[in-house]
């Protein structure tokens, strides 16, 4: 028999409690599933809204939009490569089809770690450049889609953790080598038409 990645009483035990909340209200349960399967997609418009909101200078938020895009991409992949080096974690509805209230269809792949928690820490790892704000903000979309994965019943609670854990990390390694970036962002910034707000002294 191949072998599994564990599932613990902690994960259990809290799938449990927030898959039980589906009982709880219909429309709490439109937002779960709206974050849950359309993460991707708000986090597409949030950056789409900061890259083309007027005036279209250079400034700290479109960094951030670079950097938080560079970010995420990095943790997408660090997320693949673990769930491929990693034993086979099976999804709460494979693993206790009879106790999930299962909100999303989703393939029996592996579940660990969430490869939406990963792309979502990083996303607001890069938006702290813009502002702390943005940043928190941006942490707390996260922490929801993290939970709406779990509430759906396509993910248990320590995916969303070590997918969280990934995010961060690969969010805290791009902005430390921001500098590397300086290129890619003076491009996009002349391919966009993007004015010098002022004289800007990269930090």
């Amino acid at each position: 028999m191949p072998m599994q990645f564990p599932i613990t009483g902690f994960d259990r035990h809290w799938f449990l409690v927030i898959n039980g909340w589906t009982s709880v209200s219909p429309v709490l349960n439109g937002v779960a599933v709206v974050l849950a399967k359309y993460a991707p997609e708000l986090w597409a418009l949030i950056f789409l809204a900061l890259w083309f909101w007027p005036p279209l200078k250079q400034n700290r938020s479109r960094r951030a939009v670079v950097y938080a895009t560079v970010s995420g991409i990095l943790a997408l992949g660090i997320s693949v490569t673990l769930s491929h080096f990693l034993p086979y974690r099976p999804r709460p509805f494979v693993f206790e089809p009879h106790l999930v209230h299962q909100l999303v269809s989703h393939a029996r792949d592996t579940s660990f770690p969430s490869d939406h928690a990963a792309g979502s820490f990083a996303f607001a790892m890069g938006l702290f450049y813009a502002r702390p704000r943005a940043g928190w903000w941006g942490v707390l979309l996260a922490a929801a889609i993290s939970l709406a994965r779990v509430w759906v019943g396509v993910h248990w609670p320590t995916d969303v953790m070590g997918g969280a854990l990934v995010g961060i990390i690969a969010g805290g390694i791009v902005l430390g080598v921001r500098s590397w970036l300086e290129g890619l962002v003076l491009w996009l910034f002349r391919l966009f038409r993007f004015q010098p707000q002022r004289r800007y002294r990269f930090r």
